[in-house]
């Protein structure tokens, strides 16, 4: 008897104490839900500088390669554009897991960037002129793809896809004294313009931070390469007249800021 009674205290004690038991044992949590979704349509504005450090290179016709082996045209000039820019861009954001982020995104942008360069000459049995060249590019957009790391609030990301935009290029060789009106034809003058809208690619990479649950702030850098615009013209101070090509390309470097707001929750 006197041992059924203790077995049956130790039953009671046991199953009253169990809770504060089980309290010391650990339990693993479910991992908590993310607080940020990026996932869906975004459309925002931005600003920021480009600026480029290409060179233009001349060519020659027939009857030039005698000026050139003797340091009497240019090779090259380096016009040093610099600008400004504004736009707007739209996407839209996949998170496909809590960690990475694949996207699409278009912009376009409008601005001034431009630069000229020129240098003065004088061939032997000439007088002296002065050549020039000048490159301006006003607008551009993109379609770009974009994969990003999740840490957080942050997106670390880069992008590259298709550019478009409008280039424009002129150049003149004029005899000093004169302008391109008041040239003598028998003195090296000539002067050209070429205006288009070309193709490229972009590529580049970027931060972005959610600041609010529709908000993202951001900051990226874009490199725009719309190939070379080629642009020749021919003076009539030869028999037969002789011509020169430059080539112009318009590779830009873009250091931009912005700001998006994502549709939806």
């Amino acid at each position: 008897m006197k041992n059924v009674l203790l077995g049956s205290l130790a039953l009671v004690t046991a199953a009253a104490a169990g809770p504060a038991f089980a309290a010391d044992f650990p339990v693993k949590a479910a991992p908590p839900a993310s607080v940020y979704n990026w996932t869906g349509f975004y459309a925002g504005g931005n600003g920021g500088l480009t600026w480029s450090g290409t060179l233009t290179g001349f060519s020659g016709g027939p009857g030039t390669a005698a000026f050139f082996a003797a340091n009497e045209f240019p090779t090259t000039l380096a016009p040093d554009l610099r600008g400004w820019l504004a736009g707007a861009q739209i996407g839209y954001n996949w998170q496909v897991s809590p960690i990475w982020l694949v996207g699409l995104e278009a912009d376009i942008q409008g601005g001034e960037n431009n630069g000229n360069s020129s240098i003065t000459l004088t061939p032997a049995n000439l007088a002296a002129f002065t050549t020039s060249v000048e490159q301006h590019s006003n607008w551009f957009g993109t379609v770009r793809g974009r994969v990003g790391l999740l840490a957080g609030p942050i997106l670390f990301y880069g992008t590259g896809g298709l550019a478009y935009g409008q280039t424009e290029a002129s150049q003149s060789t004029i005899a000093t004294g004169f302008t391109l009106a008041t040239c003598p034809t028998a003195l090296p003058c000539a002067a050209g313009s070429v205006n288009s809208t070309r193709i490229g690619w972009s590529a580049g990479a970027g931060i972005e931070t959610m600041v609010a649950p529709n908000w993202t702030l951001r900051a990226e850098y874009l490199f725009v390469d719309l190939g070379a615009q080629s642009l020749t013209v021919t003076t009539h101070a030869f028999v037969p007249p002789v011509s020169f090509t430059s080539s112009n390309p318009f590779h830009e470097s873009i250091l931009r800021v912005g700001f998006n707001y994502k549709f939806g929750g």
